[in-house]
């Protein structure tokens, strides 16, 4: 074996081999263990004996569809099946349609490509997994289960045939997933006002990239296709939603856990490209621009966010006067957006500046315009080398959303105290509550700090 290969502690033969080395191989490291392993096995023993023995579940298992969805109406409740079902397919979809890319890819690089295997893909999520596991062994009906496994069979069939989706077909997947994403938002909200302009937009793009395709006589027929078929679609979408017109249940009502795992997705979606717009203007070489963007971020960012959830509330009436009063929760994901967009921007700042300044020059030298050296050279490498700060603000975005409970929006720790406010809970169970709220946002959390760290291992941030 070359020295590069050996371990760093040497080639370890048997479990004892392995204390000896690991934990007794120095006077320091053998107090530390002597200290520390009965310390951390009382701590094991009593969180167990709590877990097991001695805490009482009832809040939790009782009112396990209070802290789901919140007090949306059961009548409703179909919709919500509905929408788990739909995104389900969606996340399975988008899945397939990155393998088949990253295979795409790995085959006009002439690299192999190997995917995970559902051993390791278990094991990376085993937190969300056993957390999922927690949630259907509290259930006491049959229908949780129920639907856990028509969603996991529907995204994994989805995920099997998008993987399998040849390279230039790709996009029509993507819309595809854009559809059921819109869709499965429209499923609970309605199918009315301008919702047959957002489902109408990536079938449209869609068609127009499917008609641009073939062989036209001329660029200018090409072009009058790819019109007609936006135009076509986004007429007929506009038709059936005028003859369907079927109001649902306002995101206003959207409550529970369900709220707190939307609003830190949705929140970052918006914020990103304003975070990248603000990482760019207060790089511009334009003063004004320049002030603008730095004057928003030092502002937001030397604001707590309960002050400006607060401050939300107030003062986005003021400066958005629609007919129609904003939602406190239109308002609170306004306040998300901005605060996030402010943070994003300072993360992709730090990564532009890494971008050696060789590698702008070398765009440059070969006549590319300031536009396309920003975006062929300079903002690739920027986002690679900023994946583990992104998914740390990703991470405490999530955590953040328990501050909507300030502003009495119904997360989950605002249903919480819904449940310890019921009489027979009043008394006890307060401590399991927060152990399962704070179970339920470990296992989110840690379950994106390990898909984090493959992500960085594929991409070698840090390594080159």
């Amino acid at each position: 074996m070359t020295a590069p290969t050996v371990p760093r502690h040497g080639i370890i033969t048997s479990p004892g081999h392995w204390v000896r080395k690991r934990l007794f191989n120095s006077g320091l490291n053998t107090v530390l263990t002597v200290v520390l392993v009965p310390l951390v096995a009382y701590l094991i023993w009593r969180g167990v004996t709590f877990v097991f023995v001695t805490a009482r579940w009832e809040p939790v298992r009782n009112n396990l569809t209070l802290f789901m969805i919140g007090r949306f109406p059961r009548a409703e409740i179909w919709r919500v099946v509905a929408q788990v079902v739909i995104w389900s397919s969606a996340i399975g979809l988008a899945w397939g349609a990155a393998v088949a890319g990253a295979k795409a890819r790995a085959l006009r690089a002439g690299l192999p490509y190997k995917e995970d295997s559902a051993i390791a893909k278990a094991r990376r999520n085993g937190a969300i997994l056993a957390a999922l596991a927690l949630l259907l062994a509290m259930a006491q009906t049959w229908g949780p289960l129920i639907l856990f496994g028509v969603s996991f069979v529907a995204a994994l069939l989805l995920q099997r045939v998008a993987a399998r989706t040849p390279a230039p077909q790709v996009p029509y997947v993507w819309a595809a997933v854009a559809v059921l994403a819109v869709g499965g938002f429209q499923i609970v909200s309605g199918f009315h006002g301008t919702g047959w302009l957002w489902i109408g937009i990536p079938i449209a793009l869609a068609a127009s990239r499917l008609l641009g395709r073939r062989d036209w006589r001329t660029h200018r027929i090409r072009r009058l296709a790819s019109l007609s078929a936006v135009v076509g679609v986004l007429g007929v979408a506009y038709a059936v939603y005028a003859v369907v017109d079927s109001p649902g249940v306002g995101w206003e009502r959207w409550e529970g856990l369900r709220l707190n795992l939307l609003a830190a997705p949705i929140a970052l979606t918006l914020a990103f490209p304003i975070g990248m717009g603000l990482a760019l203007a207060r790089r511009s070489s334009f003063p004004a621009l320049r002030m603008v963007a730095t004057g928003y971020i030092e502002l937001i960012r030397g604001v707590p966010l309960i002050s400006l959830l607060l401050m939300g509330q107030f003062f986005i009436g003021f400066f958005l006067n629609t007919a129609t009063p904003l939602s406190s929760l239109t308002r609170a994901f306004i306040v998300l957006t901005m605060f996030a967009s402010a943070y994003i921007a300072e993360i992709i700042r730090g990564g532009l500046q890494s971008v050696p300044t060789g590698q702008i020059e070398a765009g440059q030298s070969v006549g590319l315009s300031p536009w396309k050296v920003t975006r062929f050279i300079v903002l690739p490498q920027a986002l690679r080398n900023v994946i583990p700060p992104m998914v740390g603000q990703f991470i405490s975005l999530t955590k953040d959303t328990t501050l909507l409970y300030i502003i009495s929006i119904a997360e989950i720790l605002y249903i919480r105290n819904i449940v310890h406010a019921q009489a027979e809970f009043r008394a006890f169970g307060i401590a399991e509550t927060l152990v399962f709220v704070a179970f339920i946002f470990w296992s989110i959390t840690f379950s994106m700090s390990r898909e984090s760290q493959r992500i960085e291992r594929r991409l070698g941030v840090g390594v080159r």
